[in-house]
This record gives structure tokens, C-alpha cells and sequence, in this order.
């Protein structure tokens, strides 16, 4: 926050666990109306998020000095109001005292906001779509007398790093899973046939 990011705030995250995401409607339904079952349902986590340059990072609070997860980059999302009507049946709708949703759409998945009021996702969604509109006039080289602050372009290399660890993380699982497979394969051939030695 002290390098006056483009808009920053409290919002509450709707997690949607595994599990439940995978289930039928039917199912998720019966998750909900069962207080037993609570632990697999959505539920709302309070979140702090940064805009900063190319970025929109999410804090778990306004103190916390190392952002949850990978940052978004702004360049490759959607935003978009979610109008109450549309809000999703399984999350057994807005939580008490917030009145708005928006997302935040990556190419893997959605990610729902709820606010206090209309106005707030209004503003979120425009800051969003604004910086993702400069980053992209940034990276084609026509924003060059647009001025860009140094502790941005400092924060964007930090985003970046990170997002650059998520990918070497998920390469290297993608590797360690395509060895399991090859070593159990290998295993379930059984023993090598005798070589001829004519």
C-alpha cells in the first residue's frame, strides 16, 4: 500500500472446495442443508487485494506482508459484475452485510468477490479492466509517455517471480507424475524376457 497501488481493499473470497465442486447438484444441496457436512461447503474468507501495476494480488489481511497464493496477472483476465440474479446457487448467495459480487476469470477458473455495495464492484471491475488495458499498451510499447512509478515496476518483478514458481512448481509435478506413471507401468510389464546371446 505504500506504493500507491490503482486500488486496494477488503473483499470476501468465496472458496469452493475439491470436493464439493465435483459433486452433483443434488449432492451440493444436500452438503448445504446438513450443518454436519459444513467442512465441505463454500465458504467466505475475508481477503485483502492490491492492484499494483500488472498485478492484483491477495493478502489473507491488510497486515500480512507475503500475498496468498499467485498473484493474477491483469493482462490475462476477465472481470465482470455478478448481478444478484446470476449469483451461483451453490454458495447459498451473498454473505450478510455484502450486497455485490464480481469475478475474476483466469483461463483455469472463475473467482468470486462479494463487497459491500454495487458501487465498490463497479470500481473494482473498472480498475481491473484499466489495468489491464495499460499493461497491455505497456507490453506492445505503446505506452511510453504514459509515466510508470519505479515501486510498480519493482512489485511487477516480484509478481512475476512468483508467478514464474507456480509454473517451475507445476512442471515439476507434471514431471514427477509422468514418472510414477512410467515407474508403475515399467513395474506391472514384469520381468524383462532372457536376451539371446547367440
Amino acid at each position: 500500500i505504500d506504493s500507491s497501488p490503482q486500488h486496494h481493499g477488503v473483499v470476501l473470497k468465496l472458496h469452493i472446495p475439491l470436493l464439493y465442486s465435483i459433486l452433483p447438484e443434488f449432492l451440493q444441496r444436500f452438503v448445504l442443508s446438513w450443518s454436519f457436512l459444513s467442512f465441505l461447503a463454500p465458504t467466505w474468507k475475508q481477503r485483502h487485494l492490491v492492484l499494483c501495476g500488472s498485478y492484483l494480488y491477495k493478502f489473507q489481511d491488510r497486515s500480512s506482508s507475503v500475498p496468498k497464493g499467485c498473484p493474477f496477472e491483469v493482462e490475462g483476465v476477465n472481470v465482470n459484475i455478478v448481478h444478484i440474479g446470476d449469483v451461483p446457487q451453490f454458495c447459498g448467495g451473498l454473505p450478510p452485510g455484502y450486497n455485490a459480487m464480481f469475478s475474476v476469470s483466469t483461463l483455469r477458473r472463475n473467482h468470486f468477490y462479494a463487497v459491500l455495495d454495487s458501487e465498490e464492484a463497479m470500481l473494482w471491475v473498472r480498475s481491473l479492466q484499466e489495468a489491464r488495458q495499460e499493461a497491455i499498451k505497456r507490453k506492445m510499447g505503446h505506452a511510453a509517455n504514459m509515466p510508470y512509478p519505479n515501486s510498480w515496476k519493482y512489485f511487477d518483478s516480484l509478481g512475476n517471480s512468483l508467478v514464474q514458481s507456480k509454473f517451475r512448481i507445476r512442471d515439476k509435478m507434471e514431471e514427477f507424475r509422468l514418472r510414477e506413471m512410467e515407474m508403475t507401468n515399467f513395474a506391472e510389464a514384469g520381468p524383462l524376457p532372457g536376451a539371446y546371446h547367440g
